[in-house]
């Protein structure tokens, strides 16, 4: 139905349904690994979401002019930042180095908060961290004046397709140059300049279906220093499961629960009778666990041998209490990101499937950073034979286990302040790339 609305260029009169339709998009990214088809039209309706808002608010560019004379007399580039999840949040505490490590002598850092509560994240990491940070409720001509005369040279969106509001502002263009990171995949919207990648997690061809600028960075498109551990409170007496048996470990939100992925873990389970499968994640209520019993069902696996694990009160015991497994069996079409991060920190062997889109590749973007190759499966049959090689072979899990140990002394995914450093490259010849195409 979306890909219809998108080939018939419709402007509907109901502003709810042209507002919001953009944030519908994402749901692709769990369903289906197809960007050279889907993205096509996910961009025709970033598109028309940008020429309704248009229409809607108050649009006026950026004065270019203004901007030339200015930096002839402040040379320091002001760096926006905006997202409705710098908190306790994935995106909190994934891009909270980036601003421990920004240099406050070239850069002033701006945050603006969006539709978001605030916590000790907050604090600690975004306000102690940035020259000037906002919070602000829904109102977008309030959001937009105060960027606009904050005079923001480069505006980073952190919601993607996730937040109406942030991408109503970014369709508004209330900067010179707009970029993507971090989020989620790029949402389509014109107006956004660049993408931020790296070498790894978009495939060679996505600058044929993608909108935006690609821009690569040198190693990652994400690193950092690392994570809070707590002590563990999940025992395997706890779950009635022997110290000989083979734990392999899934963690993730319901929507990434793919049907496809869970049929490919049952076929490792079954293949490994002393073994089980431990589910963990966020709406894991009894739909969640009929899922999971019914897909065993269908693949000769025993109910026996899965097990749901409750929520924990932080996220140090969650990650402390990771240590169960000997396998972590990542999700397919959507990978995890932060998940897969905290699997690596904890030196645990980690399985996933490689796809086409930015969801599908975050975790092989990070276990190639982070020089592990073991358990990066091509397609659905690897999958299953990396599950099981690695599940049964102990003397592997221990290689794999040492060589995360080790990459935590040289490897660019641990390495927070010099990803800092490639990103202000990143900005810097952003910048002088708009100077030059400006300069006339």
């Amino acid at each position: 139905m979306i890909a219809q609305l998108a080939n018939q260029n419709f402007l509907t009169e109901a502003n709810y349904i042209s507002s919001s339709l953009i944030t519908l998009n994402n749901l692709f990214l769990y369903l289906e690994d197809n960007p050279a088809e889907n993205r096509l039209f996910l961009n025709k309706i970033g598109n028309l979401f940008e020429n309704h808002i248009k229409q809607e608010y108050d649009y006026i560019p950026s004065p270019i002019t203004f901007k030339l004379a200015q930096q002839k007399t402040n040379p320091k580039l002001k760096i926006g930042y905006i997202g409705r999840t710098l908190r306790c949040h994935s995106v909190g505490w994934l891009s909270r180095w980036l601003m421990q490590y920004h240099n406050k002598d070239n850069f002033d850092l701006n945050i603006y908060l969006i539709c978001q509560p605030e916590d000790y994240v907050t604090e600690q990491w975004f306000r102690k961290n940035a020259s000037s940070i906002k919070s602000f409720g829904s109102d977008i001509n309030e959001i937009v004046r105060e960027i606009r005369k904050d005079d923001i040279d480069i505006l980073v969106d952190l919601d993607s397709f996730t937040s109406q509001i942030t991408n109503i502002i970014m369709a508004l263009k209330p900067a010179s140059i707009q970029v993507s990171w971090l989020g989620m995949d790029t949402p389509g919207i014109p107006s956004i300049d660049y993408l931020i990648t790296d070498p790894y997690v978009l495939p060679d061809n996505a600058q044929e279906y993608d909108s935006e600028k690609i821009w690569r960075l040198p190693s990652t498109y994400l690193a950092i220093d690392g994570f809070e551990i707590d002590v563990p409170t999940l025992k395997r007496e706890h779950l009635d499961i022997d110290d000989q048996a083979i734990i392999y470990l899934n963690i993730q939100s319901a929507l990434k629960r793919n049907p496809r992925i869970i049929h490919l873990q049952m076929k490792i389970i079954k293949a490994i009778p002393n073994s089980y499968l431990l589910i963990k994640g966020q709406d894991l209520d009894e739909t969640g666990h009929k899922l999971f019993e019914d897909i065993a069902l269908e693949e000769g696996v025993s109910k026996d041998q899965l097990r749901f694990l409750p929520f924990t009160p932080t996220e140090a015991i969650h990650r402390a209490n990771l240590s169960i497994a000997d396998v972590v069996l990542d999700t397919y079409p959507y990978n995890g990101a932060t998940t897969t991060l905290e699997t690596l920190w904890r030196e645990i062997p980690l399985v996933t499937r490689v796809g086409e889109q930015f969801a599908a590749r975050n975790s092989y973007t990070f276990m190639m950073n982070a020089g592990i190759t073991e358990g990066i499966a091509w397609s659905d049959e690897e999958y299953v034979e990396w599950g099981i090689k690695i599940g049964t072979d102990e003397q592997l899990r221990k290689e794999i286990s040492w060589k995360l140990k080790q990459s935590k002394k040289t490897s660019p995914l641990w390495n927070g302040k010099q990803f800092a450093v490639d990103m202000e490259t990143a900005y810097q010849q952003m910048w002088e790339i708009y100077l030059q195409n400006n300069n006339h």
